[in-house]
């Protein structure tokens, strides 16, 4: 206790020690943190000390390299030309601006308060694996927090791609783990920008993602798509996102994308829902319900377009396409399809945008209706009235807009356009150049009628508001145009809907029309309106209407008027015109003035167009020039088949005229005119015309098939027409009627009828009781044009009390045209009609022709009474003769009963005798006639009418057999054109009754004859092929009429055509089918001029469909192994293997050819359907082309042919390239130019125009290029030439010649032979612009001559060549051409005798010459009468020059001793020559001339 009380007392002085220390201790650790932080804030505060810690915190790694620039790590440091490095990837910036944030100090996170990158660069040089993407975890060690950051560039590359960002910027950024955050952020790519991109991802599995964004992608801009919203789900790997945007309407959809894979793999699709697309938008497009599918991949990804669409102006229709685009350069079309306007659109093509936009589309517009309301009115007026083209556009906007298109319609024109525009320059938009060409225009047009016009075109100038128009074109003649042929060009303006047209010019063969217009172009509710001034300058309206009275028009009239498509009304307000009456004799000038109101109406285009009807009111003068006023009226309306005459009036210049009535056309001929005249001269209105009439016609009448009614009255005229005086008076009417019975018109009554015109005179009195008729026509000619031949003769017919007629009736030399002409008619005698005394009509006739058949002579007589006489027909030809013997006689009612008691048909080969009696009756009230059963027979033939026949229109019934009926011997009796032979055997029958459809049976065959065409010049055979066997047979059946036809022959092979028509139902429908096997394609051969061979096999099936006038074939023909060769032509084709298939109204064509070891490819169709047109294209590689003895040449032909058969029309067009070729000159005696098909030989007698018939010419229409390679050898003159060029040629239809532009000439210099001479070809050319037989000539030849050089020189055309001879000696032309002909140059000597024989030296050089070369030609002949006589080797030729020119006959008569005998042709010298040949270095010569020689000859070579 005591211890414890001493420590209680002991002072505690240690535990304030350790306080003291303690504290003193934790007082400097203070100090020195203090220090240590105010170090590291004075540090981070400044830019030494940042750099500083920075360069001692990363002294020991090698991954991270950089260059301080300035800044402090408190407030923000600057650091550049960093580059982090790491195993297979470089990472370079070069600027970094850095700022941390709060939370880096307190929550252990990288946090980057600012951030400011400039040019970050990432590279991976890791090679691509081709493995798929790993998807590996990407996790950070730290959290990295970034406020706010910029990066204004990042690019990110391997090695084998690049892809580029700008402006990138992050706000509230946050990498923690594996999961980023970010809001608000964007970047551009300059393609696509990203702009307020909020969400997140985690980089884990396969990297979800759930982010949304705004998209810009400047290239829509232009469609009004500004900002797209993308909502973004799933993952890396499998992106699904959803689309929106508004243009303004809102366009939807959504799209699932690959990202990391390969080429990057997307799909979708977008919603065109009630959208309007931001394209066009003054035509408002409107697509209702429509969508837009995309499959693929960045490389190739595929389009689906399905929608509908319609627009102001744009038709509605349903559309759908297939296309694919890389997404970077091009668009490809594959197949666009639209069912718009009743029809079908089908286009392909590419649209490329790699340097520029340029698009290249092709497609087809099938069956369109141009008559869809919403097109523009004057689209829907002048489209053709169906649209079957094709179509093919191109263009680009490099340089601005430049587009080419064309359309060609199958039936009608085909359209060029060209359009061009500059760049705006200046914000300033340039004008726009259109340039639209056609060509062939033919049909319905409105406003205007039909228009056949060849070719024209159009330049339209758009500037601002304002469209300057040029316009041309070349009107064709037409039988439904009104529009007059020449040459139509006019300028225009265009603002708005007025169109002004500055000038117009309307050019016609002779003079042209000229003026000014101004018209208001229709609109919607408002019609075509205009107002015009026309001046006509020396116009010859002749050249339109050949018609007209004047041939040289002036003046001017003023007008205007209003329009719709199918009618036009016109106002001549003012007509002030002068002209020139077309007469020979004297220039007469009248003057026509007044006004006047046209109307004129077309037909709707789908009626055919043309002319429908029209209305005339004239009110004005026609009078002589400086006389008084002429009144002239004219109304008149009608249509093309009925014309009205209200009123014709005129009192002036060209006498008095009133007249009316009417004029009928339409299915028969109809007139009723009433018209006065006083000294009237027609040819003021007529120029065909002439003369003067005074007097009055009042006429009506009806002249058809039915009726026959002619009434003239009151017909009282005298005067001229056409220098011919012409006489009429009297009355006249008759009346003809189909139902009259009897032989005398059923109305018949002429009062003093009296017609004479010229030196013809025809007489009538009487009626139909007692009528007498007196001709004297000695000049059929002059009555119309075409007769010939005279008539005269007289005609009494008295029917009370019984009908009694007597006729002298004489024609000689008749004939109409070419259609029908007499020798000889004779008829004479009276008819035997009376009941008690015989009498007897007789007529003969000589040579009658009718087409191409001929009746040399016959006769026909009728003798006897009325109930008993006798009728006679013999007929003979060159080919048959008929004879034929009927007796009967009338009964009270008019019935005739006799019987046909002979006939005898005698031919070369048959001759059918009538073996009995055969009963005729023909019943009058009835109309019918009864034949009794009889046969023709001969030895082996037999006709007959194997039981009696009654034929009437109410009912009948017949049946004929024959048996080896040879039919050549009735070719007589043939339809024109078709000829045939052949041994007849089988029958037919036929029975009707009214009411019911009538029967047929009937079975025939024809064996081993011929079939084919007659040949339409008599000069030529038949074209025919044999047969062995044809077999017909035709039945009635439940649904019309079988025929079968059964073919066997050797050529054709073996066949069939089973057809039913139904002729009973309207439109006679017919089917069956048709089948023909093994035609030999030789067999066409005789059908086509000009061919030396064909060959191959043609195989035809298919089905018969349509109706009986129209019928339509649907099957295949195949052709296979075909040859042919062709005899004018360089034509031979081998191993031809052709397929076509045939749709009802055309064909397709297929196929492919052989030409020496060239291949050629032939594809087209041909369509007949309106009017037959074949269109082919020609593909050929090395072709072999051989026109011996001539030419020898390959080809490679590039060609589009276009034939129109029955219009004679062919258009041809594209290149044709000849790499090598070989052009021989052949002998003179070959037949260098074969005889063309066409050619026809006239016999003297006959007629011209009917041999020249089948020598039309075609309407040919070229554009084509022909090009030489460089192994073109032109061989002659003893030379090989080579030659080079290329020509452009084009025909233009028969107007125009073919034309060329382009040269051909020699290539290289070439050394040729010519009359004995050797020249240097230096220069050969041949320049073409213009017709291809007139090129411009550049030729250059010439030769050495003892030192000196002489020459010729041609320029100039061929028609018209310009030939120098030149020299480098100082030598006259004279002396040059004497040295270049003679190979010496004339010296010394002067004066008259020099020129004299100069001149006589130079003539006899050039018939040497001239020999020389004739006689080459003779070898082959020469050579053939040598050996008819021994002699080998047999020649004619010429040797030596000017005087010393000798012909020398030469041959061996054997083989070692040889002959010469030469005359002198100059000179009175012969001189003959023998030669022995002794061996095969040494012969002996002897000859005999004013000298004898003997001379040894000894040959070597070294």
């Amino acid at each position: 206790m005591t211890e414890d009380v001493a420590e209680q007392h002991i002072p505690p002085v240690e535990p304030k020690r350790r306080r003291r220390i303690l504290r003193s201790i934790a007082l400097m650790v203070l100090v020195i943190l203090l220090l240590l932080v105010s170090s590291l804030a004075v540090m981070m505060s400044t830019d030494k000390g940042s750099r500083f810690l920075l360069e001692r915190a990363l002294p020991s790694q090698k991954m991270i390299r950089y260059e301080y620039e300035s800044g402090n790590l408190l407030t923000g440091i600057i650091l550049k030309n960093i580059v982090v490095t790491l195993k297979t990837t470089d990472v370079t910036l070069d600027r970094a601006d850095v700022s941390l944030g709060w939370r880096a100090i307190l929550k252990k996170e990288v946090h980057l308060s600012h951030a400011d990158v400039r040019n970050l660069k990432v590279s991976n040089h890791k090679p691509p694996s081709g493995k798929p993407f790993a998807f590996d975890p990407i996790k950070l060690p730290f959290v990295l927090r970034v406020d706010e950051g910029t990066v204004d560039h990042l690019e990110i590359k391997t090695l084998t791609s690049k892809t580029t960002f700008h402006d990138v910027y992050l706000k509230d950024a946050l990498w923690s783990d594996t999961k980023l955050k970010f809001k608000d952020s964007r970047m551009n790519m300059g393609y696509l920008a990203v702009q307020n991109a909020t969400g997140e991802m985690d980089f884990k599995g396969k990297y979800p993602l759930d982010a949304k964004a705004d998209l810009m992608i400047p290239s829509l801009k232009s469609l009004d798509i500004h900002t797209i919203k993308v909502v973004a789900t799933g993952s890396l790997d499998t992106i699904v996102a959803g689309v929106a945007t508004r243009t303004p309407d809102l366009l939807s959809g959504w799209a699932v994308v690959h990202p990391v894979r390969l080429h990057v793999p997307m799909k979708g699709e977008l919603s065109l829902k009630n959208y309007h697309l931001p394209i066009l938008k003054k035509q408002k497009l409107f697509a209702k319900d429509g969508i837009v599918r995309f499959n693929g991949d960045i490389q190739r990804l595929l389009l689906n377009l399905d929608t509908d669409l319609k627009g102001e102006q744009i038709p509605e229709g349903k559309y759908n396409a297939l296309m694919h685009t890389d997404l970077k350069n091009q668009l490809n079309i594959q197949d666009f399809n639209g069912q718009v306007m009743n029809g079908a659109v089908a286009l392909n093509g590419l649209v490329n945008w790699h340097h520029h936009v340029s698009w290249d589309i092709k497609g087809r517009l099938e069956h369109l209706d141009p008559k869809d309301k919403a097109l523009p009115q004057i689209a829907r007026d002048f489209l053709p009235p169906n649209i079957d083209a094709n179509i093919h556009s191109r263009g680009s906007m490099e340089k601005g807009l430049e587009m080419n298109a064309q359309l060609a319609f199958d039936q009608y024109e085909s359209w060029a356009v060209q359009l061009n525009q500059a760049k705006a320059k200046n914000n300033k938009v340039q004008p726009m150049f259109l340039d639209v060409a056609w060509q062939g225009i033919d049909r319905a047009v409105p406003y205007i009628g039909w228009l056949s016009s060849a070719e024209g075109h159009t330049k339209v100038a758009l500037k601002d508001t304002q469209q300057d128009i040029e316009v041309s074109t070349i009107v064709r003649a037409h039988e439904k145009a009104l529009l007059p042929t020449g040459q139509y060009k006019a300028r225009l303006d265009l603002k708005g809907n007025l169109l002004n047209i500055e000038n117009f010019r309307y050019q016609a063969a002779n003079g042209s029309l000229v003026g000014q217009a101004k018209v208001t172009l229709p609109k919607e509710k408002q019609q075509l309106a205009w107002q015009a001034n026309l001046k006509a300058e020396n116009f010859n309206p002749q050249t339109v209407a050949a018609s007209a009275p004047v041939n040289l028009l002036n003046g001017e009239i003023k007008a205007s008027g209003f329009a719709k498509p199918n009618q036009q009304i016109i106002q001549l307000n003012a007509v002030d015109l002068t002209g020139q009456l077309a007469q020979a004799d004297r220039k007469e000038t009248i003057a026509l003035k007044g006004k006047s109101t046209i109307a004129l109406m077309f037909n709707d285009p789908k009626s055919g167009g043309g002319f429908k009807s029209f209305a005339v009111n004239y009110d004005g003068s026609l009078n002589a020039l400086n006389q008084g006023n002429g009144l002239l009226k004219i109304k008149l309306a009608g249509t093309p088949q009925y014309i009205k005459i209200n009123e014709l009036k005129h009192d002036g210049v060209a006498g008095k005229i009133y007249a009316t009535g009417a004029v009928n056309l339409k299915n028969q001929l109809g007139w009723d005119v009433d018209a006065s005249l006083v000294r009237f001269k027609p040819h003021y209105f007529v120029s065909s015309v002439k003369g003067e009439i005074s007097g009055r016609v009042k006429s009506q009448g009806v002249w058809s098939d039915h009726l026959k009614r002619v009434d003239i009255r009151q017909l009282n005229v005298a005067g001229f027409i056409n220098n011919k005086p012409i006489r009429g008076r009297g009355n006249l009417t008759v009346l003809l009627d189909a139902k009259q019975k009897g032989f005398l018109p059923q109305q018949f009554e002429a009062n003093d009828l009296f017609f004479a015109y010229a030196q013809n005179q025809l007489q009538a009195t009487g009626n139909a009781q007692n009528l007498r008729i007196k001709l004297d026509a000695p000049a059929l000619y002059e009555l119309y044009p075409g007769l010939q031949g005279r008539a005269y003769g007289s005609l009494n017919v008295q029917s009370q009390p019984h009908l009694r007629a007597t006729a002298n009736i004489a024609v000689d030399k008749f004939a109409y045209k070419n259609i029908v002409s007499i020798l000889s008619l004779r008829i004479q005698g009276q008819l035997p009609t009376s009941e008690t005394t015989p009498t007897q009509l007789t007529a003969k006739i000589d040579h009658l022709r009718d087409g191409k058949r001929e009746i040399e002579n016959a006769t026909v007589q009728l003798a006897g009474t009325r109930k008993a006489h006798l009728l006679k027909v013999d007929s003979k030809n060159r080919q048959s003769n008929f004879y034929l013997q009927l007796a009967g006689g009338f009964n009270p009612k008019n019935d005739w009963y006799g019987q046909l008691q002979q006939g005898n048909f005698k031919s070369r080969r048959i001759n059918l005798v009538q073996n009995q009696n055969a009963a005729i009756i023909y019943t009058a009230a009835k109309s019918e006639l009864y034949i009794g059963q009889h046969c023709w027979q001969s030895a082996h033939s037999q006709l007959c009418l194997d039981q009696a026949a009654q034929i009437a229109q109410a009912q009948g019934h017949f049946s004929v057999i024959t048996k080896g009926l040879d039919l050549n011997d009735f070719a007589a009796f043939m339809p024109e054109g078709l000829a045939v032979t052949g041994q007849l055997d089988g029958y037919a029958k036929a029975s009707w009754a009214k009411g019911t459809q009538p029967k047929l049976d009937a079975r025939l065959v024809t064996r081993k004859g011929e079939i084919g065409l007659a040949a339409e010049d008599p000069q030529d055979p038949a074209t025919t092929v044999i047969y062995n066997e044809l077999g017909l047979i035709a039945k009635s059946v439940s649904d019309g009429l079988l025929f079968r036809l059964d073919m066997k022959t050797p050529d054709i092979g073996t066949g069939y055509a089973n057809v039913i028509v139904n002729p009973f139902q309207a439109g006679k429908p017919i089917r069956g089918e048709i089948a023909l096997n093994d035609v030999q394609l030789k067999i066409f051969k005789p059908f086509i001029k000009d061919v030396r061979s064909m060959a191959g096999t043609l195989a035809l099936a298919g089905k018969l469909n349509g109706t009986l006038t129209q019928p339509q074939f649907t099957g295949e023909m195949r052709l296979k192994n075909g040859a042919i060769s062709m005899i004018s032509l360089p034509v031979n084709l081998t191993n031809i293997q052709l397929y076509s298939s045939i749709r009802q109204d055309s064909a397709s064509i297929d196929g492919a050819f052989n030409s020496g070891q060239g291949v050629g490819r032939l594809k087209g169709n041909f369509d007949w359907k309106n009017e037959a047109h074949l269109a082919l294209t020609l593909k050929g590689d090395n072709l072999l082309v051989r026109q011996a003895p001539m030419i020898t040449a390959i080809v490679e032909p590039d060609l589009s042919l276009d034939v129109y058969p029955f219009d004679r029309r062919l258009s041809l067009k594209g290149n044709v390239e000849i790499p090598r070729a070989r052009i021989s000159m052949p002998e003179s005696t070959a037949q260098v130019i074969n005889l063309s098909p066409d050619v026809r030989v006239v016999k003297q007698g006959q007629d011209l125009l009917a041999t020249l018939k089948a020598a039309k010419p075609w309407d040919i229409r070229a554009d084509m290029t022909v090009s030489l390679g460089n192994q073109v050898i032109f061989q002659g003159f003893e030379s090989n030439i080579p030659l080079l060029g290329r020509l452009h040629l084009s025909q233009r239809g028969l107007e125009t010649a073919m034309r060329a532009t382009g040269a051909i000439g020699v290539s290289q210099k070439v050394k040729i032979e010519a009359y004995g001479q050797s020249l240097d070809l230096n220069r050969a050319i041949a320049r073409f612009n213009g017709p291809l037989a007139n090129p411009t000539l550049d030729i250059d030849a010439n030769k050495a001559v003892q030192g000196s050089t002489v020459g010729v020189r041609v320029t100039g055309t061929a028609t018209v060549p310009n030939i120098q001879v030149y020299s480098d000696a100082g030598l006259s032309e004279q002396e040059a051409l004497n040295a270049l002909v003679t190979g010496r140059i004339n010296e010394g000597g002067s004066g008259l005798s020099n020129t004299e024989g100069f001149k006589s030296d130079v003539n006899n050089t050039i018939a040497a010459a001239g020999l020389s070369m004739g006689l080459g030609g003779t070898r082959a002949l020469t050579n053939q009468i040598g050996r008819t006589f021994g002699f080998s080797g047999l020649a004619l030729d010429a040797q030596g020059t000017g005087d010393d020119t000798q012909v020398s006959l030469t041959g061996y008569i054997t083989p070692d001793l040889f002959i010469r005998y030469g005359i002198g042709v100059f000179t009175p010298v012969n001189k003959l020559t023998l030669r022995y040949q002794m061996n095969r270095r040494l012969y002996l010569e002897a000859s005999q001339s004013l000298e004898r020689a003997i001379d040894l000859f000894y040959n070597w070579r070294f």
